[in-house]
Parts: C-alpha cells; structure tokens; sequence
C-alpha cells in the first residue's frame, strides 16, 4: 500500500479508539518508547498516543505521526514544549529522555498546563525533585513516577500476601537487578546496540545505582509497607576502562528499617542477575522470572508481557502476566479524571532519590550508616 494510504488508516484507527480517552505525548523517542510504551498505548483503555516531543522533528517525529495516527501538530521538540499549551489532544506528557533532562522537561510540561509521567528516577538530585513537585503544583497538574511494578499482578500480590500476614512480621529481605551491561561493553557488535548515555555521569546521575537499583528500593518499601530509617552503600568498579569515574559497575547497599526489618540490595552491570525475595517467621514470599524468559523487574515489551512467577513457601501462586506500562498510564488517566490518588506519586519519587542519596553519602563516607531525615 502507498505510505499515504497507510497514513490515513493509521489515522482512522488512531481516531476510533481515541473516544473517551486522555492523549499522551512520549517526550523522548529512544528504544523505551519504541518498543515498550508506545506498543501498549494502542490497546490501553484509558490513554491514546497523541503527540511526541522529539529532537528530530521532521524526520523521526513524521514518522511517528504517520505510523500512530496523530496530526503533525502533535509533534514538538524540546526547544518549543510551551507550544504544548496549545493543544487539546494531550493532556500527559510521559517523559522519557536521559536522567538528568527529567527536571527540566517536566518541569516544561507543566507549565504548558500539562500532567506528567516521569521515567524513573524521578531526577538525578532530590533538589531537581522538589522543583518538579512544585512547578506541577504551581501548574495545578499531576505529577506521577513510571513505577510500572505497582500494576504488575506478581508484585501486587506478593504485596497483599505479605500485607496479610502470609509472612508473619517481615524480618529481612534479599533484593537484585543486575544485568550483563559490562558483557555488552566488551563485545564490540553488541556496544553500538546500547544506550551510550548511560556511561555519562551527568547524564545518568551515577552508574548502576540510579540505572536498576531504584528497583531493589521500591521493592523493599512497596512488600513491606515500610521505609528505611538508614542505609550502608559498598560500590565497586570491576573494569574500570568500560565504566568512567562517577559510573560504579556495582553497587551493594543495605536498607535499614525502624522495626528491625533489613534489606539487602544489589545492583549491577557485571551479569544478569535478579532476586526478589522476602523473609519471615512464617516463611518467605518470591517472585522469580518466567518460563522460558522473564525478569523478576523487567518491563513487557514489543506489545508482549514480560513473564514472572510468585512463590509462597515453595508453592506457585498461578497469575496472568500482563503489559505493565499500558496499566500504568491508564492507572494515572483514571486519577486525573477521578481526582483518586496515583500509587506513584512525586513524593514517592522523592523519597528514592534521597534514600540513593544516602547511599551515595555512605559509600563516600567508606560505607558507614547514613541516617534519612523523617
């Protein structure tokens, strides 16, 4: 078929499911919007994929606008997001571009009168944080954090389990998400498929910490309700000429809570590996990766689910796997149109950027406990 002709029928289709529904501009084009939230906002019930937010409008941002359905109008670039005031098909800006650029394009959003989703972390300093929390209030917008696990079946009933008792009191806990980065580094084919800013301390905000450790964080507070007191951090850089100064290979931390409860955390670019397991007296709650692939954390992906298992002492809980992040968003357009609360909110976000602060300080401090203000 001519590409015009595509281009129309992507057009009607994008305008028959749009009824009802609240318009999302992916702000930031990279292979997560690609291939994992962009796939699911075509079968999301509460959300349709208006507008993107682009460094290169007229080339990637009309291919976009040709393959989803939605006019050249929608289509900005970072430069010119207060022109987002002018339009009436988006009401959420999902933004989704390097760390360290989340403050300030949320920050825009928002002044163009805009709801915001934020890619975790939130920002790469608790001071970028607060700016974000209080542009959005100033704006009288939402603010919301992708913490995509809070709508994943498997963590929702590891957190109801654990929530009625199934453990008895929690007592400690083991949390990983590691994945094979420095393997990708060294085999010259697979480098030129990664995200190169993630070797970019200003751009990143750190190194493996601030990639996949937020994860461990939100895992220990969402299955036990609670949140540390204090933490201890150990970083280590095992190949040192793949990652720069300011970009740790690994970072080991512990998580401190008033109550006694401990968790140990792990996040690294040395191998795939992840844990997600939970500790009590009555004995242990643990999510797995499914079979025949999965990841304990990781994202769905290509319109797929990404498939997980859950333990109760030995014994699997049989639920459905599902796509996280079309649940996310529609979770976050049913809040803007209820006025519900958002399960992941800015202080959320806040919160995990002081707690990976802290450990930040306790590693410079050769791995002494960090206290967190209340």
């Amino acid at each position: 078929a001519a590409p015009a002709l595509i281009g129309l029928r992507a057009a009607v289709r994008a305008q028959a499911a749009r009824e009802g529904k609240l318009g999302v501009a992916l702000c930031g084009l990279g292979g997560f919007s690609t291939v994992s939230i962009a796939p699911e906002l075509t079968g999301a019930g509460h959300v349709w994929l208006a507008g993107v937010i682009t460094g290169d409008p007229a080339k990637k941002g009309r291919a976009w606008a040709s393959k989803y359905g939605f006019p050249k109008e929608n289509i900005f670039s970072y430069a010119d997001m207060a022109r987002l005031a002018e339009s009436k098909d988006i009401s959420v800006v999902h933004v989704v571009t390097p760390n360290s650029l989340h403050a300030a394009h949320t920050i825009a959003a928002a002044q163009a009168g805009k709801h915001v989703v934020v890619e975790k972390p939130m920002a790469t300093t608790s001071a970028d944080c607060e700016r974000m929390i209080a542009a959005c209030k100033a704006a009288g917008v939402r603010l919301g954090v992708s913490y995509r696990l809070l709508w994943e079946p498997h963590h929702r009933k590891a957190v109801e389990l654990i929530a009625g008792g199934a453990l008895g009191e929690p007592t400690n806990g083991s949390y990983e998400f590691s994945w094979g980065y420095a393997g990708a580094l060294a085999d010259p084919v697979r480098r030129r498929n990664i995200k190169q800013w993630l070797l970019d301390p200003k751009l990143t905000g750190g190194g493996a910490l601030f990639d996949t450790g937020v994860y461990p964080i939100q895992a220990a507070c969402y299955l036990t309700g609670r949140t540390p007191v204090a933490v201890r951090g150990f970083a280590s850089t095992r190949h040192p000429d793949l990652f720069p100064l300011g970009v740790e290979e690994t970072m080991n931390f512990d998580l401190i809570f008033a109550d006694g409860f401990h968790a140990q955390c792990r996040a690294s670019y040395a191998g795939n590996f992840h844990q997600c397991t939970t500790y009590g007296p009555k004995g242990v709650v643990e999510i797995l990766p499914g079979l025949p692939a999965g990841s304990v954390f990781g994202q769905s992906a290509n319109g797929k689910p990404n498939p997980k298992r859950l333990f109760v002492n030995r014994e699997e809980q049989r639920l459905d796997d599902t796509l996280q992040l079309g649940a996310m968003l529609d979770a976050f357009a049913r809040s803007i149109t209820t006025g519900a609360p958002f399960a992941a909110d800015g202080a959320m976000g806040l919160r995990d950027i002081r707690i990976a602060e802290a450990v930040s300080a306790s590693v410079a401090q050769g791995g002494l406990a960090v206290s967190l203000k209340a």
